[in-house]
């Protein structure tokens, strides 16, 4: 059953959160919906909005044009529905609202459409006689008594189900084993990596090296080959020395430039003698010629005197652009060469700890010569180094380069070859090495493998699983076959009901309820046969005195949908089952003598027949509201709940006890206007009622004077309501006047159109209601006390 209903985004209804708004007193207990539950709205107030989500859950579908729909029905397992999930609920729903009219009975709406036509079960005695066959031989499927087919199927299925559990259980035993033994345990091969040699082993590993050692060639190795082997696999294996020297001979690739830059030739022209003569004074002359070439202007900051513009043009001679370009050049030169010198530095073989031993003495020979070629080559760089100094300190003396080199291309590529060819046998001897040990950790794993297996008793255990999967399949093969032909025969006697699926026994059924409830003798729906497309349909037609009845007015429009309904409860997908009813609004457009037959039709076949799970009506309709009271309710089992509409948004709320105990629309009016009086402040909440203040009004006080009055005013019918008010407030000509004004202003904006233009007077409406409520007081206490009590309000003397 469904126990509560969020609403956050759906129609009227915006963030309705059931367990806030259905708190009662004492406790503030939350409200459920119970297994009945009846529901009062007036026109707008979202009573259709809550059956389409009820709907939903029938038809599995909702109206695309509801934008975002967000809700939320909580079920009494605490399950839950939303918007995302209702297609795929399970509940078991008859809805009747609107939408069932317009989908089922669309000839109401189109004359041109049709009333779709349903099924209940009929009689034929030959069809009955072969289901009753079928039953005879399949016998009883009851849940503790079970006999012949269904009897042999069950068994089946009880000694399919053991041997499954059985089979399980056995392999999940061997499994376990064979997981430990792998993986888990601490004597696993796993864990015993360095000694069994895979970090990797696991269960499918074992499982392919059992199927090795069991066949009838395998041979394990003896006592004395497991020695030997456990000897072999603590050898360290080194990893494979992936080292290179990355050489390239600078020397050799810049020594052309710089041959060529020491030796260059600068132009002697107005050079300065005296300091091409003195190379250390040239040097000193230079830092104090970059010194103060910024500020020529500056005096000497050596000797603190001025120095003369004809200084200034000797020594920009002197230090000419091309001799600052050698400069640079070689400056340059020199960089490379230093950083050679710092690079060369870190060129060495690979430490000799990687090898094996039987290559050390080798490698120590080589690398004597390596570092000797090293030597060499530094030292080349360094005598290279020295010329550019020279050459940069007299920068106007070229300098001839007849260096003899010492280091020796040919033999440094000699000696790389022979320590790539030392590493090259290393890493090779290593290969072998891993051979060997693998090959031994092999054997120390099958030899493992094949004593686990023994103690085990793998063979045995393996045998057992096989012949009972053997039974298994057996079985489970023969339950199959029974299965497929208890449900081949109760396929048949499915087809064989449809053949007494009778669609005039539906017509028959709406027709006994417009005639026993409603009194329609010339109103009935007929069954018809129609051949489309060599395929035989059947429709129904709404019929009166023997004609298709076209001209249906709303209230026989309604009465036909709501027996409609009533009697699809019979079909062939609901008969004998306890659905979730929902039934909205279903008196529109109804006298109140057929408000009374609805009533009658409900409580006859539903209530008093207990023939819902839970149901859920709603009306608009205080007569009817009246007659609900009168239901064969449950005890303990039932609710009344209120829709009410705040402007653009509405709620559910619990129902008002003057509503629910006394359901005339005269308590509710007079309620209406008693809050008017009391309220203390204005919000949103209670804006409404002083809204409605006119209407409520007027229709108060014509009720209570006309009973009051019931006789002509004068003779006159015209303006009897204002006499009456004259008359029944006495002298008070200004108060009736006011009563008056307000009552018919405010519910009637014809003629003064402009009223409706202009906010409403909320003193004066409190001033009004306070005064009728003092007259009733006044006229008849005992009454007026009495529709307190009504609304559940007592007030303190």
């Amino acid at each position: 059953m469904i126990k509560r209903i969020n609403i956050n985004n759906l129609g009227l209804f915006r963030n309705f959160q059931w367990n806030v708004a259905m708190q009662s007193n004492p406790g503030n207990n939350v409200v459920e919906l119970k297994k009945e539950n009846i529901f009062y709205g007036r026109n707008y107030s979202g009573k259709t909005t809550l059956s389409r989500i009820i709907r939903a859950l029938e038809t599995k579908e909702i109206s695309p044009k509801y934008i975002n729909p967000e809700f939320e029905i909580i079920l009494y397992d605490n399950s839950r529905i939303d918007q995302s999930t209702f297609r795929e609920n399970t509940l078991n729903v008859r809805c009747f609202n609107e939408d069932f009219i317009k989908e089922n009975l669309s000839f109401i709406i189109n004359p041109d459409s049709e009333i779709k036509p349903f099924a209940i079960l009929g009689e034929n005695s030959e069809i009955e006689t072969q289901i009753e066959s079928i039953r005879n031989e399949l016998g009883d499927n009851a849940e503790d008594s079970k006999t012949l087919k269904y009897k042999e199927l069950d068994d089946l299925s009880v000694l399919v189900s053991t041997l499954s559990t059985e089979i399980i259980t056995l392999k999940r035993t061997l499994d376990s084993q064979l997981t430990n033994k792998a993986t888990v345990s601490t004597d696993s091969i796993k864990q015993q990596y360095l000694k069994f040699g895979d970090i990797n082993y696991n269960r499918t590993k074992l499982q392919k090296e059992i199927d090795e050692v069991l066949l009838p060639e395998f041979v394990c190795i003896n006592v004395n080959k497991e020695i030997t082997n456990l000897e072999l696999i603590k050898e360290v294996q080194k990893n494979d020395v992936s080292h290179s020297i990355n050489f390239t001979n600078i020397y050799e690739q810049e020594l052309s430039v710089i041959k060529i830059a020491l030796g260059q030739h600068l132009l002697d022209n107005n050079k300065i003698t005296e300091l091409l003569t003195n190379s250390s004074l040239n040097e000193w002359v230079k830092k104090g010629y970059d010194l103060h070439s910024e500020d020529k202007n500056c005096s000497c900051k050596f000797c603190g005197n001025p120095i003369p513009e004809s200084r200034w043009n000797e020594l920009d001679n002197h230090f000419d652009e091309q001799t600052k370009k050698l400069e640079d050049t070689l400056n340059v030169l020199k960089s490379k060469i230093v950083r050679e010198l710092d690079s060369v530095n870190e060129i060495k073989l690979a430490n000799k700890d990687l090898f094996y031993m039987n290559f050390h003495n080798e490698l120590s020979d080589c690398s004597d010569a390596f570092d000797a070629q090293i030597l060499n080559y530094k030292s080349d760089l360094e005598y290279l180094l020295s010329k550019i100094d020279e050459r940069l300190l007299s920068i106007h003396i070229p300098i001839t380069y007849d260096y003899i080199k010492t280091f020796s291309q040919n033999d440094f590529s000699a000696i790389n070859d022979l320590y790539n060819d030392i590493k090259n046998r290393n890493n090779e001897y290593s290969n072998e090495l891993s051979e060997k040990i693998s090959k031994a950790k092999k054997e120390l794993r099958l030899l493992e493998v094949k004593r686990f297996v023994d103690t085990i008793e793998y063979s045995t255990q393996s045998q057992n699983i096989l012949s009972k999967e053997t039974y298994y399949i057996s079985k489970e093969t023969e339950r199959k076959e029974l299965d497929n032909y208890v449900k081949l025969k109760e396929k048949e006697i499915i087809e064989l009901s449809r053949q007494l699926n009778n669609e005039e026994e539906g017509a028959r059924k709406i027709n006994e309820y417009l005639q026993n409830y409603f009194g329609h003798q010339n109103l009935e729906l007929q069954a018809v046969e129609q051949e489309i497309d060599s395929d035989k349909k059947i429709r129904f037609n709404v019929v009166r005195n023997g004609e298709i009845a076209y001209h249906l007015s709303e209230g026989e429009c309604s009465i036909i949908s709501f027996c409609y309904f009533m009697a699809k409860l019979d079909d062939i997908h609901t008969a004998g089952q306890k659905p979730i009813i929902l039934i909205d609004d279903p008196i529109s457009s109804l006298d109140s003598n057929h408000i009374f037959y609805i009533y009658s039709l409900i409580n006859s076949e539903l209530f008093i027949k207990d023939r819902f799970e839970q149901i859920f009506i709603s009306t608009h309709n205080l007569d009817f509201l009246k007659y609900l009271k009168r239901l064969k309710l449950t005890r303990n089992q039932h609710e009344y709940f209120i829709l009410n509409r705040y402007h653009d948004y509405s709620e559910i709320a619990l129902m008002p006890n003057y509503l629910k105990n006394y359901i005339t629309e005269f308590n509710f009016l007079f309620e209406q206007i008693y809050r008017c009086a009391k309220a203390e402040i204005t919000t949103d909440e209670n804006h409404h009622m002083y809204y409605n203040f006119g209407n409520n009004a007027r229709k108060f006080l014509e009720a209570l004077l006309f009973y009051k009055y019931p006789s002509k005013i004068d003779n006159q019918t015209h303006n009897a309501n204002s006499k009456r008010l004259l008359k029944y407030f006495g002298d008070d000509q200004q108060a009736a006047t006011l009563t008056d004004r307000v009552n018919n202003e405010l519910s009637h904006l014809e003629e003064i159109f402009d009223r409706g233009m202009n906010p409403i007077e909320i003193p004066e409406l409190k001033r009004v209601a306070q005064f009728i409520l003092d007259k009733i007081k006044e006229k008849d206490e005992e009454q007026f006390n009495a529709l307190l009590e009504s609304i559940g309000i007592e007030e303190v003397a």
